[in-house]
């Protein structure tokens, strides 16, 4: 289902977009001169609707993108390979020590743990948060992880597209490298 905006008598709409990704991970906001709209989920369950979020625009404090902290993937990235390398040496062992008369069978998990340890800190290097501080509570938008550069260049583009709009509509804006 396409996000629509409904505009208020003069509100002249600067930027509309929409990001849907793999795994059902939705994207959508838009930039007026009178307010943002900001996707949300009508109840909490996994298949609920989306809709776009009125904020007005004195409601909304600053707009900022952010360079994600890299400590937390790499934790992630560390613990995946020392827990993908003991189980693929545990595994091995098994395989090349067998016990006489039981099978062994030897799965690639292990190794792809391993391998997703490794790649994960490298394709999240560089992943920006857009964060949109309201009086009540805040917008974040963190970008899932993608493989491929044209994705990451896609979302990247938007979230720049998006600092300039708010920009545009007299929102102060925050980029931090």
């Amino acid at each position: 289902m396409p996000f629509t905006i409904d505009p208020q008598p003069g509100e002249e709409v600067y930027l509309q977009r929409e990001f849907r990704g793999s795994h059902d991970h939705v994207f959508a906001m838009a930039v007026s001169n009178q307010a943002v709209y900001v996707s949300a989920q009508k109840l909490v369950l996994k298949r609920d609707a989306w809709y776009f979020k009125r904020v007005p625009l004195n409601e909304v404090e600053e707009v900022r993108l952010v360079k994600q902290r890299p400590v937390y993937i790499l934790l992630l990235g560390l613990v995946m390979i020392l827990f993908g390398g003991i189980l693929s040496f545990l595994m091995m062992w098994r395989a090349f020590n067998p016990m006489p008369g039981v099978p062994y069978h030897v799965s690639g998990w292990p190794f792809a743990i391993l391998v997703g340890g490794i790649i994960i800190p490298l394709i999240a290097r560089g992943r920006k948060i857009l964060i949109v501080r309201m009086r009540a509570g805040r917008f974040k938008w963190k970008p899932q992880l993608a493989v491929d550069r044209k994705t990451r260049e896609h979302y990247s583009h938007i979230q720049d597209e998006l600092v300039d709009a708010c920009r545009k509509a007299g929102i102060s804006t925050v980029t931090l490298q």
